[in-house]
């Protein structure tokens, strides 16, 4: 085992390897030396350590030291309550001991409200929890299945680690969502996206704003920077998290992290009213004087380079509604 100051310095999902590697792994070879290698190890799931997000404040709630045991349905009939026995005793035993040393005593150590999310599991049983579809890994490799389950959701459900899976079936599924969705299924829903951010900041959020209509021009920019986000995670294949995650993972994409500080900007100025008194409300020209404005046109011209590199357009007009029709032509055909 590392020594506590190395664990302070590593991330909870780290420490939870290291954990099962020092102490998890011992257990299960001693006590279930004949499933060994068929028993998938690893963290992944519900909780922002699964995603690498947590930090201090996480530890108010549902937060603690641990790891996922995913067995098939046969081994789960077979052992599965005798795994989860052995491994609640592992927990209460080195398991708390453990995080009082790394986090102390004040720290959420082992909190029974996290069972459902670490320990034993059945393949099947996880995947189709997670994705809230039903637990048939025949449907869910076959015919992607998981493609009808929220994308948060399907983040959930490939994050985190897997220590280890001998047996492969866990990784299986795994690496099949990973691919991402199918081109035709990715176009779709980037035309998608693409039109809501200009709906709401590049065309409805002047509209708000020339009515005096503040409130509802606030709706139309918080639109515009979900889509951003989400528009971000697609040019990266990247499934979108849970909304409190989605800026954070925002930092850690190869394309369009620079797109944060715009984002930044964009929630922190102040309502634009002065700049539209007296001003008549035109379609064909753009308000620049609004500082809202300009920070929505830079956003969508960072998404436009990107597009383009990427072949999915070719052009150079800020307004991402106009490649709409295009980009879901292109999937049409495919």
């Amino acid at each position: 085992m590392k020594e506590v100051n190395e664990l302070r310095d590593m991330s909870t999902l780290d420490i939870c390897r290291v954990f099962y590697e020092c102490c998890g792994a011992d257990m299960i070879h001693k006590c279930f030396p004949e499933y060994e290698k068929r028993i998938a190890v690893g963290l992944v799931g519900e909780g922002s350590e699964c995603f690498g997000f947590d930090d201090p404040i996480s530890r108010d709630h549902d937060f603690g030291l641990g790891f996922c045991m995913w067995l098939n349905k046969e081994d789960y009939a077979a052992i599965g309550d005798q795994l989860q026995k052995a491994y609640h005793q592992l927990m209460m035993r080195e398991g708390v001991r453990l995080a009082t040393r790394i986090w102390g005593p004040s720290a959420s150590i082992y909190n029974p409200r996290i069972d459902q999310r670490r320990g034993v599991m059945e393949i099947a049983s996880f995947y189709g929890g997670i994705l809230k579809l039903r637990p048939d890994l025949d449907l869910i490799l076959g015919k992607h299945y998981w493609l009808y389950a929220e994308e948060r959701w399907i983040a959930t459900a490939v994050n985190g680690a897997v220590f280890r899976d001998d047996e492969g079936t866990f990784s299986r599924v795994r690496e099949d969502i990973l691919n991402y969705y199918p081109q035709k299924i990715f176009l779709y829903k980037l035309a998608e996206q693409l039109h809501l951010f200009s709906h709401g900041g590049q065309s409805n959020y002047p509209r708000m704003m020339a009515r005096k209509d503040i409130v509802t021009s606030a709706l139309c920019i918080q639109q515009t920077v979900n889509s951003a986000m989400t528009i971000a995670y697609m040019l990266n294949r990247r499934y979108t998290p849970y909304y409190k995650w989605m800026r954070k993972g925002l930092e850690q994409l190869p394309v369009l992290s620079n797109m944060v500080p715009l984002l930044e900007k964009l929630v922190s100025l102040p309502v634009q009213s002065e700049v539209w008194e007296g001003r008549t409300y035109s379609a064909t020209q753009v308000n620049m004087d609004d500082q809202v404005i300009q920070t929505v046109e830079e956003i969508a011209g960072l998404i436009v380079v990107e597009l383009n590199r990427q072949g999915i357009i070719t052009g150079r007009e800020r307004f991402l509604e106009s490649y709409v029709p295009v980009i879901a032509e292109k999937a049409s055909k495919l």
